[in-house]
């Protein structure tokens, strides 16, 4: 009778358990709809991912995996390059650049700085303005390809500067690679 008994109160006890479990899922329920909704959130360092992100070092080498033993794809020989986080795994970061390129990098080869490419998938050149509007001058006409270094952006319009020469503006924000549409950053 005794085995009987404990065996009940622990499929009581298991019972209970599942039911606040299931209740504590519901409850949360809508708050893991909106964190889908807003992107997922990485499991090493807690911010969004996909993420824009550049290049620290003036060298790093993307690979195939995330650890020095996996095969190298590509080497990167400047630094600012933006590029897309897509996933954390402990100190590596899965990246993709403009090109499509993807592979895994190490974290200290990253920076949180914002960068980008003016139009790589375009051949027209884009104005860079000196307000954020179509009807300001334009300072400058940029060829497909520039990197600048964003400094922010409204959703519709970024501010940008270029090192050399030192020119900085306004670019529409679909020109640009590096910056999510309708994205909203200072």
């Amino acid at each position: 009778m005794a085995s009987v008994l404990r065996s009940f109160r622990s499929h009581k006890n298991g019972f209970m358990i599942l039911s606040l479990s299931l209740a504590a899922f519901l409850h949360g329920a809508p708050l893991m709809q909106a964190q889908a909704q807003a992107g997922r959130v990485g499991h090493v360092t807690g911010l969004t991912v996909p993420r824009f992100v550049s290049l620290k070092a003036n060298r790093a080498r993307l690979r195939a995996g995330p650890g020095v033993h996996y095969p190298i794809i590509w080497e990167y020989l400047a630094h600012d390059i933006p590029l897309e986080i897509t996933a954390e795994y402990g100190n590596w970061r899965k990246v993709r650049d403009w090109t499509s390129a993807e592979g895994w990098m190490y974290h200290t080869l990253l920076s949180g700085r914002r960068t980008a490419i003016v139009s790589p998938w375009g051949k027209s050149l884009i104005a860079l303005r000196s307000a954020a509007t179509n009807k300001s001058d334009a300072v400058a006409n940029l060829e497909p390809g520039v990197f600048v270094s964003v400094k922010s952006c409204n959703g519709n319009w970024c501010n940008i500067v270029i090192d050399a020469p030192k020119l900085g503006g306004y670019v529409e924000q679909v020109g640009l690679w590096g910056v999510y549409p309708g994205e909203v950053f200072r």
